[in-house]
């Protein structure tokens, strides 16, 4: 059905729409682990804390949940590991809180999807609720809907090949005071012709895009294909946020999205990774 895999939201994010479960159990109860208390967070470590909220909330989605007893990681739905760390450094606002985290499957993308997701709070809790707010409706939701193949015909494209992909974009996240927030899918539609072009030959790729213009009208941009720096991308965003109204004024925009090959094309393509 088309629109049934758009992310349809846009987000309003510090510095820097619920997807379809991967192989959600039918019929079960998702196992229980014991959540601690808000109150009780202090007696643990923060990384520790912020896994266990984690595992919450995606269990309160209907997820089946397993936390590893020797890492600060947990199985989702035994499709997704994923893993958590908060980065800590002395330049940081006492308010910030920087988190990486690192998703796997050993099929799709066995090297790991690294990004990099903050929040902000007084507290512990605050920060811890921030981060996830972002990860849970930016990344985690293409991630997780590049498990199911559908068609959405106002996104799908074909690469030069003529395969077939479906686009998982997640929430574009806004920075700054946008006198007017972009409509639609704006860094997709920027980056869809070079991505057919160029898209790798696997069952699932995946791009993370940053970009702001500040005051000085200076632009930093980063674009990652599969944790690869893309040049062609980056040019492209650049050329973008230069375009941007409010000159004189810092803007930002950030966006991850997931491309899964159309499973028709499986058996026409290389190795099926």
């Amino acid at each position: 059905m088309a629109g049934s895999f758009r992310g349809g939201k846009t987000i309003h994010y510090v510095s820097v729409t619920q997807a379809t479960p991967p192989h959600k159990a039918n019929n079960q109860q998702p196992p229980t682990f014991p959540i601690f208390a808000p109150t009780k967070q202090l007696r643990m470590h923060p990384d520790q804390y912020l896994l266990q909220v984690l595992a919450k909330r995606l269990m309160a989605q209907g997820y089946m949940i397993n936390i590893s007893a020797t890492a600060n990681e947990l199985t989702v739905s035994g499709a997704l590991d994923i893993a958590t760390s908060i980065i800590e450094s002395p330049d940081y606002h006492p308010n910030l809180i920087h988190l990486l985290v690192i998703t796997k499957n050993k099929d799709y993308f066995p090297e790991g999807i690294f990004e990099n997701i903050v929040g902000v709070g007084t507290t512990l809790d605050e920060k811890v609720e921030t981060v996830l707010d972002n990860y849970l409706a930016t990344t985690f939701p293409a991630i997780a809907d590049s498990f199911l193949d559908g068609h959405d015909p106002e996104i799908d494209f074909n690469d030069f090949e003529g395969v077939l992909w479906h686009p998982r974009p997640g929430a574009l996240s806004l920075q700054g005071q946008w006198e007017v927030e972009p409509a639609g899918e704006p860094i997709f539609e920027l980056l869809k012709e070079q991505l057919a072009n160029n898209i790798p030959e696997r069952k699932i790729n995946w791009l993370k895009v940053y970009v702001a213009r500040y005051q000085d009208n200076a632009i930093i941009a980063e674009c990652l294909l599969n944790n690869e720096v893309w040049a062609e991308g980056t040019h492209l965003v650049r050329q973008y946020a230069a375009s941007w109204p409010q000159q004189g004024t810092f803007l930002g925009q950030k966006q991850f999205m997931a491309f899964r090959r159309c499973d028709q094309f499986d058996n026409k393509q290389g190795p099926q990774n």
